[in-house]
């Protein structure tokens, strides 16, 4: 029932020509990330993210969590890039979940800082997940975008998560 109510979903906002249109959103004191307008603030999904956005409707989730270069420095941690920051997040994300899985790590540059982001699928008792994960670096900061759903939207929800994950302004 759940699919069929998807798959109607999609083809009604497909033939009405229903377009996504995005806004930044202010992220802690010091980025702003551009988030779809079918999703809204929160504050229950991370303790510590410094921005969450949901849609529960279409089970859509985007958190961000930064890191200081500095804080971590302070505790002993330097990372080379954000190639390597994504594998030490990764290596322990879910890692006990069932049916884990990650993709090979690609790497870009937008708005002058490097990006490295993989996805990550994985299974709990009932459910089966699917996360792009983004892991942005700025001069100053490492920062976390992760936005998720449940595979069966993965079709319906990847280009609003691959555009929110390549948004961010520091």
């Amino acid at each position: 029932m759940k699919l069929f109510a998807t798959l109607s979903l999609f083809i009604l906002l497909t033939l009405s020509g229903y377009s996504v249109t995005y806004s930044p959103q202010k992220g802690g004191n010091c980025y702003t990330l551009d988030i779809p307008d079918y999703m809204v603030r929160t504050y229950k999904l991370n303790e510590v993210a410094s921005l969450q956005y949901q849609n529960i409707s279409k089970e859509a989730y985007t958190i961000v969590i930064a890191d200081s270069k500095e804080q971590l420095a302070e505790i002993g941690v330097k990372f080379i890039d954000s190639k390597e920051f994504l594998k030490g997040f990764t290596d322990t994300y879910m890692a006990d979940a069932k049916n884990r899985k990650l993709s090979q790590v690609t790497e870009f540059e937008i708005n002058g800082n490097k990006n490295a982001q993989t996805e990550l699928t994985w299974s709990t008792d009932d459910t089966d997940y699917y996360m792009l994960i983004t892991v942005v670096e700025s001069k100053e900061n490492f920062y976390k975008i992760l936005c998720w759903t449940i595979t069966e939207n993965k079709a319906l929800l990847k280009d609003d998560f691959m555009s929110i994950s390549k948004s961010l302004k520091d």
